[in-house]
């Protein structure tokens, strides 16, 4: 019989699923190993010992077992928990988006340290900032909120660190220099943005204002956190959800399922306000 074999990393948990009677199967990603899934055998029992260690989007220290069809869980401890996020409807949700994110873009077994730096970052921001003083509750869904523009910003590190990064200084097109005040558009398809001249011939492209376009080169040129000194008008910041969710879909040819459930959060958020001010007068 083979002697397994043992190895031990830091990771984030991503997703998890109940397996069987008391187990579970987690999907890790971890910095030098990359995703990968691991099955913690009766974890789901009131006294297991790995329970509160590999809760959802937690950052824990796992002792692993390689197995032949699923690796193994023999020990985890949790370094930081970021019990916060899973108290909150709103982190929740921005969590698991930005989980969902690294899971569909990502390959099992390939590790890359800035990923997991930047989810590390990303959840410890959910985790950190207040709530509803700060925007989590009270301004998520209101487009520009600081919550909203920090996902834009971890997109754009993202896509910039597997090589997606879209096309932000020359028109994909024509391949010119873009003119600081025209009128330009982003194309999904062709991977970036589009000229005035190139743009009014591609009907499919959006309208990118020049606010916009500098906002996006900020956020995927400067480490995440570039979003704390940003303010985006309304407009502007659905210009850059726009864009940046349509190159996301293109690449992905889907749709994220947490992203269509922020999208119904938000509106209900907005119908909410709109009863309240109804009401109020």
């Amino acid at each position: 019989m083979s002697q397994l074999h043992i190895y031990r990393t830091e990771a984030v948990v991503l997703r998890r699923q109940d397996f069987g009677e008391a187990d579970r199967i987690l999907t890790l990603y971890s910095p030098w190993r990359g995703k990968f899934r691991a099955i913690a055998k009766g974890v789901r029992r009131p006294k297991s010992r790995l329970g509160g260690h590999v809760e959802l989007f937690t950052h824990v220290n796992v002792l692993v077992a390689e197995g032949r069809n699923l690796d193994i869980v023999t020990q985890a401890e949790a370094t930081r928990p970021f019990g916060r996020i899973r108290d909150d409807l709103w982190k929740t949700a921005y969590a698991s988006y930005v989980a969902e994110l690294v899971d569909r873009f990502t390959e099992e077994h390939l590790g890359n340290q800035p990923i997991f730096d930047l989810l590390l970052q990303a959840f410890t921001y959910l985790d950190e900032v207040a709530a509803p003083a700060t925007g989590v509750i009270r301004e998520s869904g209101e487009a520009g909120s600081t919550a909203e523009t920090a996902m834009r910003n971890f997109e754009l590190r993202l896509l910039g660190h597997l090589g997606y990064a879209p096309e932000l200084f020359t028109c994909v097109q024509c391949q010119e220099r873009l003119a600081p005040d025209s009128e330009n558009r982003f194309s999904a398809s062709g991977g970036g943005v589009l000229c005035a001249s190139c743009g009014a011939t591609h009907p499919g492209g959006r309208l990118l204002s020049v606010p916009a376009i500098k906002a996006m080169r900020l956020m995927a040129k400067e480490p995440f956190g570039v979003f704390r000194r940003l303010r985006l008008s309304p407009d502007q910041a659905n210009e850059v959800e726009g864009a940046v969710r349509s190159h996301l879909n293109f690449i992905l040819e889907r749709q994220l399922r947490t992203a269509e459930f922020l999208d119904r959060m938000k509106a209900d958020t907005r119908r909410e306000r709109r009863l309240a001010q109804l009401a109020a007068v």
